[in-house]
């Protein structure tokens, strides 16, 4: 839930920054601060005794990523920057409905009909929250930018079933900390040439503060919570939560922009609260253990100075 609220807000926050900054250096900065940020928290992590499990594939870590850190945040900036936030949204909302498929097909990672049923009335609110919004069109013009925000979204998920197995030998601090070392290269080549005319946009504090959100935040902090949040709760349980974006971003217009939010919309956000409650139920009383706990009592506690993470 923390992720969503990070996550809902950035959407309007980022489209503001790239209105007064060049996209890719936008990115380049806010990813490096990303990526220090969390080394940061990694590196404390290290230090505190937390170590990895044998058996972390490092060919498996650098395409995790290339895939979540480099081609995720490229597809989403393109998108973002071509499209409406009513597509952004609408499109974003299959996200967990892509995992779900994904994490059957490639982990075997079961759901079972209640919890499809409430994945589907999630999804029906969101549609109908979306919908509401006024800015979702089908115009050629944004039809660029739609594509990328698919990409994006089934990248995404692909990535949150990819990372489900990893997850069992390495924290999710680490695991976010080494994506956003990798993929921080390709961002900052990608900005070559564009710095020197960026000056002038970066010398504003709303700019940095835009920035400051979106890297320390974002594609910060965010990451390793989403992490966390996959590891204990599985791949299709945790992208469910990503339909309440929608719900947030009502209630920041709400309270920013005294914006009123219509019957619709108030339908669609009981049908996706219903949705997370009934999933949840599935889970609690009919789901598989989750990862953490079966892994523990399967092989018992962690040695001395190790993370069960």
């Amino acid at each position: 839930m923390g992720v969503a609220l990070i996550w809902g807000i950035n959407i309007p926050i980022m489209k503001t920054g790239l209105d007064q900054l060049d996209p890719y250096v936008f990115n380049a900065v806010r990813l490096t601060i990303s990526a220090c940020v969390l080394g940061a928290f990694a590196l404390t992590e290290y230090r505190q005794g937390h170590r990895s499990r044998p058996g972390v594939s490092r060919t498996r870590m650098l395409i995790y990523g290339i895939v979540v850190s480099g081609i995720y945040q490229l597809l989403f900036l393109l998108g973002i920057e071509r499209t409406t936030s009513g597509n952004t949204a609408l499109i974003i909302s299959t996200v967990p409905m892509w995992t779900a498929l994904l994490a059957r097909l490639f982990i075997g990672e079961k759901l079972l009909r209640i919890a499809w049923c409430g994945l589907l009335v999630a999804l029906s609110g969101t549609v109908i929250v979306a919908l509401q919004k006024g800015d979702v069109t089908t115009g050629s013009e944004y039809l660029a930018g739609n594509l990328c925000i698919l990409g994006a979204a089934l990248v995404w998920s692909g990535a949150t079933v990819v990372s489900r197995p990893m997850l069992k030998s390495i924290s999710p601090l680490r695991l976010s900390a080494t994506a956003a070392v990798i993929a921080l290269p390709l961002h900052l080549l990608l900005a070559m040439g564009r710095y020197e005319e960026s000056v002038p946009s970066l010398q504003s504090v709303d700019v940095w503060l835009v920035i400051l959100y979106a890297g320390v935040l974002s594609s910060g902090l965010a990451l390793p919570m989403w992490n966390f949040g996959v590891r204990h709760a599985g791949a299709a349980h945790a992208a469910i939560i990503q339909n309440v974006i929608p719900l947030i971003a009502i209630v920041a217009a709400w309270l920013t922009r005294g914006e009123s939010a219509t019957r619709a919309q108030l339908f669609g956000g009981g049908l996706i609260l219903s949705g997370l409650v009934i999933m949840r139920y599935g889970r609690q009383n009919y789901g598989v253990m989750p990862v953490a706990e079966s892994e523990t009592k399967r092989t018992g506690p962690s040695p001395q100075g190790q993370s069960p993470e």
